[in-house]
């Protein structure tokens, strides 16, 4: 034990009766962590303490209290629980789950940066983490190295949610003194301009993060704070690959799009953060299990590299050189064996090299087609460029897919394809449509069926209806219309005429040929006069019609009318010089009627002097004659 531990006051005691103190593990800026054990339980515990000063200050025992209620709400295999929490002799703690591991931090300081098929799988773990938290409703706030833990079975785990506030919390000046909480480095643009934070400023925060490991850097440095907050607000995150250019564009891609400066312009989700770190893990070489790669023991500590250094694959735990193993790693056998011996190494050689390439033949030669499915036709030959795999592109058309969108491969996703060989890519040409054509009036059906079926469209129908202008016979339009966009096999009824739509004769009996030629006219009909009889109406009155009024005909049929020539003319009987009774008999019994009319005031002779119309002309029977008389 250390002079440090030594004088640590909290090591030995037992918090509440229940948690002992038994080692230090580390020390941070807001609390310190111990290795404890839960007497109760009898497990192994992390005690998670607040201290030094902060203890007085209530803001700050209120947002460490605030991490136990975040933390325990998260149940996520990516997330270090939180079991407890307490106040022991005016310490407030935390008791976690103990993680038999190191943080990235750690590891980096050994072994250098990470493959980019190791940062993937991590910061993949991490935004799993982290997709629960944003669920919950909180915000990490603080996500670095020191706050990422690889256990020793090579498991990711993210603590220290002490700094997670509930999502869309108004932002307030953290601590005593406005001090931003966080490690500056990794802070969002959002978080330095103390504006409102939310799931995209941890998204910003993992960018951060897998651009470090992937580079062994941080993008921004300064000689003080306000110089690197200065530049998370001003400027951009350059690309890994400027200075590791092993980096693949589309890693590139995901540090830029998950740092960019505005947060409507970022990746909008951890969820979405991951979905495209798993897809770019397809379009990396592949690597050796974490287990592996990384130095869990003693290991050969590997220098950071400076801008443009060669990248550490990991590093490899040191071993003794081994006396009986030669250069080629055959064990050497003493002098004093057979002769026959000899041809030992030969054989495994032999059996090295005949293994070797029935592996190659077999498994090496071959490579597991990534899924691809969602993605463009670019983005699918980057993801398959690096595993040595070509691309073919066969369109078919797709009720779901976007254009230009993978919708399968062959092989599938999952089985093998030989190095070298072509992947077929089917790649959506969108939605099958069919443009119905608008130039189908007036042509034979049988033309227009041919045109239809060639779209691929079905005839469901030939109907016939009126039409004013096309021929009977002639397509007249389709259903649907000439112009509509329909998809394979629709069904196509073509409309044909026959004819323009009869009409009902209307009532023009009684009423005067000029006029009943108007009415007709208006609704496409004609009238011709067959005959014209004697009648007590006005001469050319229609008495009569063929077909009668109320018939439905079709149009342009001609109307055959009965036209008055009015009553009959007879012989006016001249009556002048006889008495007013015997002219009136006489004109009444010619078919007159009589009027008389006397100029004078007493009649003396009570004969007729004159009449009209006068005596031997013609008149219409039944017309009036007026009598004047002396």
């Amino acid at each position: 034990m250390t002079d440090s531990q030594n004088l640590d006051p909290l090591l030995g005691k037992v918090l509440e009766g229940r948690y002992s103190v038994d080692e230090l593990i580390a020390r941070g800026g807001m609390a310190t962590v111990y290795r404890g054990t839960d007497l109760r339980l009898g497990r192994t515990v992390a005690l998670k303490v607040l201290g030094g000063i902060l203890v007085n200050d209530p803001d700050f025992v209120d947002r460490f209290t605030q991490e136990a209620r975040a933390t325990a709400a998260l149940t996520h295999p990516n997330v270090v629980a939180v079991h407890d929490q307490g106040i022991s002799e005016g310490f407030p703690f935390l008791v976690m789950e103990f993680v038999q591991g190191r943080t990235i931090r750690e590891i980096m300081a050994q072994s250098g940066p990470f493959t980019s098929a190791h940062a993937l799988e991590i910061i993949s773990s991490v935004l799993a983490g982290l997709s629960s938290a944003h669920d919950a409703g909180f915000v990490h706030r603080d996500i670095k190295p020191e706050n990422v833990l690889i256990t020793h079975d090579g498991h990711i785990k993210v603590t220290d949610f002490g700094l997670a506030r509930v999502i869309n919390d108004t932002p307030v000046s953290d601590s005593t003194g406005a001090v931003l909480l966080g490690t500056m480095a990794y802070l969002s643009p959002e978080q330095v301009q103390q504006l409102a934070v939310d799931q995209r400023s941890d998204v910003y925060s993992c960018g951060i993060l897998l651009y470090e490991m992937l580079t062994g850097l941080v993008p921004f440095t300064g000689s003080s704070p306000l110089e690197v907050a200065y530049q998370h607000v001003n400027s951009s995150v350059s690309a890994p690959s400027s200075i590791q250019p092993d980096v693949p564009p589309a890693v590139d891609h995901l540090v830029l799009a998950a740092t960019r400066k505005s947060p409507t312009e970022r990746i909008q989700s951890a969820r979405e953060f991951r979905d495209g770190v798993v897809r770019a893990i397809s379009a990396v070489p592949r690597a050796e299990a974490l287990t592996t790669a990384l130095p869990l023991q003693n290991t050969q500590v590997i220098p950071t590299p400076v801008r443009g250094a060669h990248r550490a694959t990991g590093a490899v735990p040191l071993q003794k050189p081994n006396p009986g193993v030669g250069p080629s790693g055959v064990h050497r056998e003493s002098s004093t064996k057979p002769k026959g011996r000899k041809w030992a190494p030969l054989l495994l050689i032999l059996a090295l090299l005949v293994g070797g390439g029935t592996w190659y033949q077999f498994t090496g030669s071959y490579e597991v087609v990534p899924p691809v499915s969602s993605l463009t036709v670019d983005e699918a030959t980057v993801i398959l460029a690096p595993l040595e795999l070509g691309v073919e592109v066969v369109e078919e058309f797709s009720e779901d897919i976007p254009a230009g969108v993978v919708i399968r491969t062959d092989p599938a996703s999952g089985e093998n394809a030989r190095k070298g060989s072509p992947v077929t890519l089917i790649v959506s040409k969108g939605q099958e449509r069919y443009l119905i054509p608008s130039d189908l009036t007036g042509q034979d059906p049988k033309d227009a069926t041919s045109a239809l079926e060639a779209l691929t469209l079905v005839i469901s129908a030939t109907n016939e209806v009126f039409d004013e202008v096309i021929p009977v016979g002639k397509v007249v339009s389709t259903d649907p219309v000439g112009g509509t966009s329909v998809k394979r096999e629709t069904p196509v009824t073509i409309l044909v005429s026959k004819g323009p739509a009869p009409v009902e004769v209307p009532p023009i009996i009684g009423t005067l040929i000029t006029d009943a030629t108007t009415t007709l006219g208006a609704i496409g009909l004609t009238t011709e006069t067959t005959r014209e009889d004697f009648d007590d109406s006005v001469a050319g009155t229609i008495l009569s019609t063929d077909p009668i009024p109320g018939t439905t005909v079709p149009k342009g049929t001609i109307i055959k009318v009965v036209l008055s020539k009015g009553p009959v003319l007879v012989d006016v009987p001249n009556v002048v010089g006889m008495d007013v009774a015997t002219a009136t008999t006489t004109l009444q019994s010619a078919g007159f009627q009589v009027k008389v009319v006397n100029k004078l005031t007493v009649a003396i002779l009570n004969k007729v002097y004159s009449q009209n119309p006068a005596g031997g002309s013609k008149a219409p029977k039944g017309s009036v004659i007026t009598l004047e008389i002396v």
